[in-house]
């Protein structure tokens, strides 16, 4: 993890910490049921959070490359394989706090449509409108700074599509 991502880390453990203590100040002093109830939401986020950090600090890869597919590793460690032959090619989105890979797909209506869940499809679709992807790759997450995991996305890329033009 660089430094940047180090003190980012640093900062919202500290903010949460402190909201959290907060909210038990609040639970203990009042003992109303709102004041229980935001020291129960305080809780389940610093909970979150610190799965996520977990997954941060063992390591735990945003992107997995296979012969058959990419595989993003979402929130909880949902896995979204990707199909080679359906990946158009990789984009890079850069914002205030994140930097991101987007992946570009073939047939995005149609995946779109495909997706599980409504709210699964409105979030793909709201994704798509607001960027032109409906798939991401965290750099956070993945261990590696934007130019090498984008290098990454891009050698898979070209290795496995050389492979299925040959089949």
């Amino acid at each position: 993890m660089n430094r940047k991502n180090k003190v980012k880390w640093g900062l919202a453990t500290l903010v949460s910490l402190l909201f959290w203590a907060v909210s038990i100040g609040m639970a203990v002093e009042d003992n109303t049921w709102k004041a229980w109830a935001c020291f129960a939401f305080f809780t389940l986020v610093l909970l979150i959070y610190f799965m996520n950090f977990a997954r941060v600090v063992i390591g735990s890869q945003s992107v997995l490359f296979t012969d058959e597919n990419l595989v993003i590793v979402g929130f909880f460690g949902k896995k979204t394989p990707i199909p080679w032959n359906r990946i158009e090619g990789f984009g890079t989105w850069k914002t205030r706090y994140q930097n991101q890979i987007k992946v570009f797909t073939r047939d995005t209506e149609k995946e779109i449509k495909e997706m599980p869940t409504a709210f699964r499809r409105f979030l793909a679709r709201v994704n798509y409108d607001f960027s032109g992807a409906i798939y991401f790759i965290l750099e956070d997450m993945s261990g590696m700074s934007m130019e090498e995991l984008l290098e990454k996305c891009n050698k898979e890329l070209k290795k496995h599509q050389k492979g299925n033009k040959v089949r």
